[in-house]
């Protein structure tokens, strides 16, 4: 399981200056949503509507949307044939949930300005981000016809590319996007295509290169330090993180992420420092809940580490990730049928994920249901292609449970053509191989397991009743 937070592509991107003032770019839609306040119109008494539409915009960064959708409400409310505050308007209403309006207000941008780039990028976001891939690549390359040198459609389209299985597109955008404006972010971008190829050599380079151009760029140090995590240069990561937090002290992830180092490390007090800190920083965001419950959980305050996941779960009720959290809490804790509903829950916002099915057969196994185990233990496997040996190994034991035993048999040889070193697969098939009264086959699995784990007992005591 991946414990380091990714951030996402063009997240930080500024605006783009081509002689005249861009929308905002479009954050993807936010894990965790900032509370919502209305202001009234006469809170921007005295301000011009460029300054009104820059404070809206400014909101949109801060995630508050509340307060970007009421700026744009004020300029529309005397200055109704503004289609950049339109297009503006229409990413604080989808992201307050209103898809319709969001459209409307697109339909309308188009209406006075039928060539503005901007709608067909804010649209092409929207489209991309309900997974509609071929609706938004129509919308963005629409962006790109009327402003060849968009470098946030650009920079969109190649993620696009990425997540549409296109990687040598993707590289292509996000070259051309450092080609046409070489910024640390340009870099950056195209950097995380490359450690998602994983091309990891050239995503060190690109990380390299955006930190000669800005050596404060807290997100090249962030991701540049998640790079060394998965190559298990722990030190160097430590050190980026602590870089990113030096460059950008606000920067929560690099707290997150750095807490995350310290609770591996059982450095546990300097782990719980640096999620107190995210908490403090982001006290409505679930990511610092969640890390901080873990290292609760690790230190054992449970209490706590309970009150932090359903906090999480509190602020981001449409993520699987404190579900997760504290389904394992209450798995690990023994409470089955507390555990039951929060994996249930995964299942229903992840339904493709082979993980959330697995998981929950796990439970149901440890809760002596192997029937209805078994069943999600074949819709992993469906799921994952059959590529997981721990899958097929849970699916081959839910078998031996419900006396199915050529065919568990069966399954547990396929874990191990697929892991030929599977300690467990091996001890698991020799029990069965035993019960089945196969000796000799159960006598050369064992003896297979205390080659790869000579301290193994359960291995031990087998063998003594084998010979």
């Amino acid at each position: 399981m991946r414990l380091f937070y990714d951030e996402e592509l063009g997240e930080n991107m500024g605006y783009i200056d081509f002689g005249k003032k861009m929308a905002a770019p479009l954050m993807a839609a936010a894990l965790f949503v900032m509370p919502v306040h209305t202001w009234a119109a006469e809170d921007f008494t005295g301000l011009s509507d460029a300054q009104v539409y820059d404070l809206g915009n400014s909101f949109m960064e801060k995630r508050d949307y509340g307060q970007a959708l009421a700026a744009y409400d004020h300029i529309l409310s005397t200055n109704g044939d503004w289609a950049l505050v339109y297009t503006s308007r229409a990413r604080a209403k989808y992201l307050l949930g209103d898809r319709a309006g969001a459209e409307a207000d697109l339909n309308r941008a188009l209406q006075f300005e039928p060539n503005l780039p901007d709608v067909y990028y804010v649209r092409g976001s929207l489209q991309y981000m309900e997974n509609d891939f071929a609706g938004a690549e129509e919308s963005f390359n629409r962006a790109l016809e009327l402003n060849p040198d968009y470098i946030d459609a650009i920079t969109i389209l190649g993620k696009l590319y990425f997540d549409t299985g296109r990687e040598n597109e993707a590289v292509k955008a996000m070259s051309l996007a450092v080609e046409k404006s070489p910024t640390a972010m340009a870099y950056v971008n195209r950097a995380m295509i490359y450690a998602k190829i994983p091309d990891l050599s050239a995503a060190n380079l690109d990380y390299n290169a955006a930190l000669e151009l800005d050596p404060k760029c807290a997100t090249a140090y962030l991701n540049r330090g998640m790079l060394f995590v998965e190559q298990h240069k722990f030190n160097a990561a430590r050190s980026d993180f602590d870089n990113a937090i030096k460059a950008d002290p606000k920067n929560y992830n690099a707290y997150i992420n750095r807490g995350y180092l310290s609770m591996e490390a059982k450095q546990f007090e300097e782990a719980m420092a640096d999620f107190n800190k995210a908490v403090e920083l982001q006290p409505d965001n679930g990511l610092a809940y969640n890390a901080r419950g873990m290292a609760n959980r690790r230190i054992g305050s449970y209490e706590e580490a309970l009150r932090d996941f359903s906090r999480c779960i509190e602020l981001a009720p449409d993520y699987e990730l404190g579900y997760k959290s504290r389904a394992m809490f209450y798995r690990n804790m023994g409470e089955f049928d507390k555990a039951l509903p929060d994996f249930e829950k995964i299942i229903e916002l992840a339904p493709n994920d082979p993980v959330a099915h697995y998981d929950k057969g796990c439970l149901l196994l440890e809760m002596q249901q192997p029937d209805q185990a078994l069943e999600l233990f074949n819709k992993a496997v469906e799921l994952d292609g059959g590529h997981t040996p721990q899958f097929m190994l849970n699916k081959a034991v839910a078998e031996a449970y419900l006396g199915e035993n050529d065919v568990a048999a069966a399954d547990f040889t396929k874990t191990i053509e697929m892991a030929d070193n599977y300690a467990l697969a091996y001890l698991y098939r020799g029990t069965l191989y035993s019960n089945m009264g196969l000796k000799e086959q159960a006598r050369a699995d064992i003896n297979r397991v205390l080659m790869l784990e000579p301290d193994n007992q359960q291995a031990q005591e087998l063998m003594k009743k084998l010979k």
